[in-house]
């Protein structure tokens, strides 16, 4: 054992691709977070600086993956959801991306007084953000959505 070996956790997840790919696997997170106290989270790992990060395929292939080519990030909403609750505006959207492809779900917008429209959100946010639906929880990267629109 290497004495620069960290222990990390898997989390399965669903990486959908700009290109239309779709990549099923883990990704690894760390014991503890920089920016906080805990475990670190997807979204931790996916704000972290540098482009790549390591991912695990489900037929055991190992690659770093480019944080920059991908549209969003499915995963199953853990145990302990309350790492990813934040306090804000919940607000019903509609995303569609520069492929083409189309995801539904709950953002939460944590934005100043007077600063919390979705226009504001989406002009704010840099990397990627948290959407809910029914289905699952999903990381969004904001430099693949062409539009945004509140559901009706």
């Amino acid at each position: 054992m290497s004495i620069y070996h960290v222990e990390k956790s898997e989390l399965p997840v669903v990486v959908f691709q700009a290109d239309g790919s779709i990549m099923k696997g883990v990704v690894f997170l760390s014991a503890s977070a920089y920016s906080h106290i805990g475990q670190q989270t997807l979204l931790d790992l996916m704000k972290e600086p540098g482009d790549f990060f390591p991912f695990r395929s489900e037929t055991d292939a190992f690659c770093v993956t480019n944080k920059q080519t991908i549209t969003h990030i499915r995963f199953d909403p853990p145990e302990e959801a309350s790492v990813y609750e934040s306090l804000g505006a919940r607000e019903d959207v509609d995303i569609k991306f520069a492929g083409g492809e189309q995801l539904s779900g709950t953002i939460t917008i944590e934005m100043p007084e007077g600063r919390n429209r979705l226009f504001d959100f989406v002009n704010a946010m840099d990397g990627f953000f948290l959407l809910q639906n029914q289905e699952a929880y999903f990381l969004v990267n904001m430099s693949q959505i062409r539009d945004v629109s509140p559901q009706r």
